[in-house]
Formats: structure tokens, C-alpha cells, sequence
């Protein structure tokens, strides 16, 4: 009885010990590392083109992150290009515009990805959303490849509830920046006019 005692009495004391802090130690306190977002450079929004438009298109807003109202551009751009490929962190701006005296708008999506593999898994993820699973038509497939300035595009056409006529948008990349033309228009050739205005 008096070995059991005696063991208690040094757990006991072996336990005040342990809870006792001097008061001069500190304890470090790990602080966060903030991640950095990549800034949109001057330049971006003047890729969007705003002046001597094809046909009947007219801007009507540059939408960018400081942009106030409900939508915010950035989360809005990464849910398009969103997939199974990472895109990495992105910025974007977009040009809105009327077309046909405003019967419908096209919205010029430009995003910058931190290098250009991201744009390009960008461009990726946006054809192989499920929107694009069937093709509009049974005469019309869903891609197209087109030319212009020097480099390659895909077209993506689609076909509007209630519509008969295609429309023609386009996506493509170009270095670490993505250029969306969506929904398009049925004038094949004032979509790809006004996907040419791009600074791509």
C-alpha cells in the first residue's frame, strides 16, 4: 500500500510539472502565406474590340473585376472553362454586345491564364462541356476549324431553341490568354469578323 502511495504521489508530480509553462516562452504562431492573384495588365481590356464593329454588332458594357452590380467576371469566366484539366488562376474581362438592333447578345470573353499550357487546357475544358456533347444538328457537327490571324481557332456552333439557323462562336488560345466569342451569330462571316477584332 505504502509503493502504491508512493507512485502516486510521483505521478501526481510528475503531471503538475508537465502543465507548468514558464511565462517567458513563446510559442510561435505560424502566419499565413497569401496567395497572390494575378493582376489584369493595362492592356486587356483593349483586346476586346469596341470600334468600327462588323455589321450590326454595338458594345454595350466592358464587364472586368471592378465591375459593381451582381456578376462577378472572374468566378463567371472559371465556371466556363472549368473541367477535368486545371486552368490554374485566371482574370478576365468581357465585352457585351447587341446585335440585330438587339435581338440577341454576343460576349467576347478574354481570360488570362498564368501560362499557356492552362489557356490551352482552358480551351479543352470549355469544348468538352456537356453543352457540346451533341452536335446542333444531324447535318451540322459541333466543331469546326478555322484560320485567322496567323493562328487556329475552333468554331463552335450552336443551334438556339426556336431556331432554325446556326450559330457560329469561337474559341481558341494564344499564349496564356483564352478568347471565348459566344453565343455568336447566324452571319458566320460577322462572327469571325469580330473574332478577328481580337488583339490575339
Amino acid at each position: 500500500m505504502k509503493a502504491i502511495k508512493i507512485i502516486m504521489i510521483i505521478l501526481l508530480a510528475v503531471a503538475a510539472c508537465a502543465c507548468i509553462v514558464p511565462e517567458d516562452q513563446e510559442i510561435p504562431t505560424p502566419t499565413p502565406t497569401p496567395t497572390q492573384t494575378p493582376t489584369i495588365p493595362q492592356g486587356i481590356a483593349n483586346m476586346i474590340p469596341a470600334e468600327n464593329l462588323p455589321g450590326t454588332f454595338k458594345l454595350i458594357a466592358l464587364v472586368d473585376e471592378n465591375t459593381t452590380g451582381s456578376m462577378n467576371i472572374t468566378e463567371d469566366a472559371l465556371s466556363t472553362i472549368a473541367g477535368n484539366l486545371s486552368v490554374g488562376e485566371i482574370k478576365a474581362v468581357q465585352g457585351v454586345y447587341e446585335f440585330e438592333a438587339k435581338t440577341y447578345s454576343v460576349f467576347v470573353t478574354v481570360i488570362e491564364c498564368t501560362d499557356s499550357m492552362n489557356a490551352a487546357n482552358a480551351v479543352e475544358n470549355y469544348k468538352n462541356k456537356s453543352d457540346f456533347e451533341n452536335p446542333p444538328s444531324q447535318t451540322v457537327s459541333r466543331f469546326g476549324k478555322v484560320t485567322f490571324n496567323e493562328h487556329e481557332a475552333t468554331e463552335v456552333r450552336r443551334k438556339p431553341l426556336g431556331s432554325d439557323g446556326i450559330r457560329y462562336g469561337y474559341v481558341w488560345s494564344n499564349g496564356n490568354f483564352v478568347f471565348i466569342v459566344e453565343p455568336g451569330t447566324d452571319n458566320r462571316l460577322e462572327s469571325m469578323e469580330l473574332a478577328q477584332m481580337t488583339l490575339s
